[in-house]
């Protein structure tokens, strides 16, 4: 807890959920998904002990006890030089306006570099980037995550481009995949993952992966982020032999509003990777049958590169990624701002140690993938 004659900065318990919602409403507006009890339960849940969701988030207090500022953390742990390392990636950090340029958020930045063993961020701005560079995070010289797209259908495409006036021809290489050119591979050992069968299978993912500093994923953390989600249906495909999942593909439709066209959503997909494009083959014989427009990922290293683009997908990098819409509710044009920073200082030698080259992350990392709007929820509640 930090105090001073106008603010207190404290972590969050369970009693000021109420008093929280207000601030969110205040803070993002009447339609905020921050409003919903459910929401904020399972998004802020811990996991960690049985300590209470919202255990890792932060709220600055007025002299009145009313809530003026709050600083979001999400848990997730982090396998960093093949150790397992708890991470908190900020979220839904807001003051405000009339309590800004009092020293909060310096306060609140202070904390967390102080009590957390990682912290981590993805999602601001390059003059943001600035910021947290001088706080000795690492930011990747300013890399932001690359995003890689399937044309099914281009007319259509191209009218979400055109809507959201993005300029057409900066794809020069657009090209759409014909159902003919799918090979129609027998999909014997995918086995869809459900909470129901995902526990008879042992996960087998990161034998080959130990230089690679990613999202230390398990069958718990699996169930947590997609197949329990309350919000938000997914869908994982595993490469299964003798019951051990080798790869896995989480998959999200989303429907481009106000369009009403289909898409489909890689969030995440880790394994091992002799048996990614099988994965990928799977995932367009899926997004065929579905008349989805085209299929989107977005990651953040260099992975899985090579077997998307041998699977035909298209690389877009900076300025590109902001031609189709990351956002669905309704499509926007917005700019890139997939930067991504980490910082500790317990671990800083190998923070800054990390590269594009021996790091991966995805639309499942931090807060890219979740709803915005209240609205959202009696179209996706499963």
């Amino acid at each position: 807890m930090i105090n001073n004659n106008e603010i207190t900065i404290r972590t969050v318990i369970i009693s000021d959920i109420e008093e929280l919602k207000k601030f969110f409403i205040t803070a993002y507006g009447a339609q905020t998904i921050f409003q919903n009890d459910v929401f904020l339960m399972h998004y802020f849940d811990s996991r960690i002990n049985g300590m209470d969701p919202m255990s890792k988030c932060l709220i600055g207090l007025n002299h009145e006890g009313e809530i003026v500022s709050h600083y979001g953390g999400l848990y997730y742990n982090l396998k960093l030089n093949n150790e397992i390392h708890s991470i908190i990636w900020g979220v839904s950090a807001y003051t405000l306006p009339e309590w800004r340029g009092k020293g909060i958020n310096s306060k609140m930045v202070d904390y967390l570099l102080e009590n957390n063993g990682i912290n981590g961020v993805i999602g601001f701005t390059k003059e943001t980037a600035n910021f947290y560079k001088k706080l000795n995070y690492n930011i990747f010289n300013f890399d932001r995550f690359s995003r890689y797209i399937l044309i099914l259908d281009v007319e259509k495409t191209l009218d979400v481009i055109e809507y959201i006036k993005q300029d057409r021809d900066k794809i020069t290489e657009l090209k759409q995949i014909q159902p003919s050119e799918t090979h129609h591979q027998k999909f014997d050992k995918i086995v869809e993952l459900t909470k129901e069968n995902i526990r008879n299978f042992k996960l087998n993912i990161d034998e080959e992966l130990t230089e690679i500093t990613t999202t230390h994923r398990t069958v718990d953390f699996l169930i947590w982020r997609f197949l329990e989600n309350p919000f938000i249906k997914y869908e994982i495909y595993g490469f299964v032999k003798n019951r051990e999942v080798y790869a896995y593909i989480a998959l999200r439709e989303e429907i481009l509003n106000p369009l009403n066209y289909k898409v489909n959503r890689i969030i995440d997909l880790y394994g091992k990777k002799e048996v990614i494009n099988i994965l990928l083959e799977k995932t367009l014989h899926i997004s065929v049958l579905k008349k989805h427009l085209y299929i989107d990922f977005s990651m953040y290293g260099s992975l899985y590169e090579k077997e998307l683009i041998s699977s035909k997908f298209l690389k877009l990098e900076n300025e590109e990624c902001c031609i189709l819409p990351q956002v669905t509710a309704p499509i926007e044009n917005r700019p890139n701002r997939e930067y991504i920073g980490i910082q500790s200082k317990f671990y800083y030698i190998e923070i800054e140690k990390l590269s594009k080259e021996n790091v991966y992350f995805t639309r499942m990392d931090s807060d890219r993938d979740r709803l915005a709007k209240i609205s959202q929820i009696n179209l996706n509640y499963k």
